[in-house]
């Protein structure tokens, strides 16, 4: 989905942090106080289309500053690559010419990321649903719109270049097979990118860090001792905590309809259902926890669409993996 119409995300980054707080439609982090001498250094800016923020304590600030910088640095040169807002990024030139010839080593590692995801969840994660998107968007930006969403006939229209298998990839080249196609990166890249910047900070010597770019990943456990914690929110009540979620050395994150929609009534959002062109309202919410970011990312995505036995059957052959569905009787169910 295009970043400009994203869900608002907060970054938050905390290492030697006893704890912290950051506000994210989908989870939220204990509150707590700092201890020792430590002063947050923060930094301010857009990150993947949104307000972002990264707060890190250290006892020297000169020192924060500079890995500050360096987290910014690496985060607009991945949003240069993986952005469907700029124009000139890597992904907005393959959608406009179908083709990428000497792709970066990140994109040629996200996209084969993203179809090795696609196999693996029968479908159900689908970077080429960019049509999908354009088409409801479009369709939903006129006054007269019709309220059950684009005809069948335009969705099938679409659909027909929806379709994780017609990216060929290869070390020296990206390419689209069907004329038309799009890809969107959105349900994956603030993954990647939330692993990225961990992986900056552990090469920095950082050991205890709390980092939130869309999703969550928490790298060793609080400096006080203990693991972070994290929550689940009920999507219509903020203040409603439904589970709280232990995180060390793991990511979370978490997909729900309510994101970014399309129709007024909600009915219509970003969380296609590949299959059948239509936006899937099987869940709530679906939460993930797993080892890393982008699989948290792209599974929470995916296990939207899917059911209950399908998702199993990804958790079962995955190590350290784990999902929390809020159905829409508002019970939590945990596979």
């Amino acid at each position: 989905m295009p970043e400009k119409l994203s869900r608002r995300r907060m970054i938050a980054i905390s290492a030697s942090f006893t704890g912290g707080i950051f506000a994210a439609p989908q989870s939220v982090l204990a509150r707590a106080k700092h201890v020792n001498d430590m002063r947050p250094v923060v930094w301010r800016g857009i990150a993947l289309g949104a307000q972002a923020q990264i707060t890190l304590d250290h006892e020297n600030a000169s020192s924060a500053r500079d890995i500050l910088e360096r987290c910014r640095e690496e985060i607009s040169r991945l949003e240069g690559l993986f952005s469907l807002y700029q124009p000139k990024s890597a992904l907005r030139k393959l959608n406009r010419n179908g083709h990428l010839a000497n792709p970066e080593p990140e994109m040629l590692e996200l996209i084969s990321r993203s179809v090795e995801i696609g196999s693996e969840t029968g479908g159900a994660f689908d970077i080429t649903v960019q049509p999908l998107w354009r088409l409801y968007a479009d369709h939903f930006s006129t006054l007269a719109a019709a309220k059950d969403g684009p005809s069948d006939t335009r969705i099938k229209e679409a659909l027909r270049l929806v379709d994780y298998k017609q990216v060929d990839v290869s070390p020296q080249s990206i390419t689209l097979k069907q004329s038309g196609m799009e890809i969107t990166l959105n349900g994956i890249a603030q993954g990647y990118v939330t692993d990225k910047v961990a992986a900056l900070l552990r090469r920095a010597g950082y050991t205890n860090v709390l980092v939130h770019l869309g999703e969550t990943y928490a790298m060793g456990a609080k400096s006080s001792g203990g693991p972070w914690m994290a929550g689940i929110q009920d999507p219509s009540d903020k203040m409603d905590i439904l589970k709280t979620i232990a995180l060390e050395d793991l990511a979370l994150a978490t997909s729900g309809g309510y994101g970014t929609t399309f129709s007024s009534d909600g009915a219509h959002h970003h969380l296609f259902e590949p299959r059948t062109g239509r936006s899937t309202n099987r869940y709530r919410s679906v939460s993930v926890i797993a080892p890393d970011a982008l699989s948290a990312d792209a599974l929470s995505t995916a296990f939207s669409s899917m059911h209950q036995s399908e998702i199993k059957r990804v958790v079962d052959q995955r190590k350290n993996v784990h999902a929390a569905i809020l159905q829409t009787n508002n019970e939590l169910l945990e596979i």
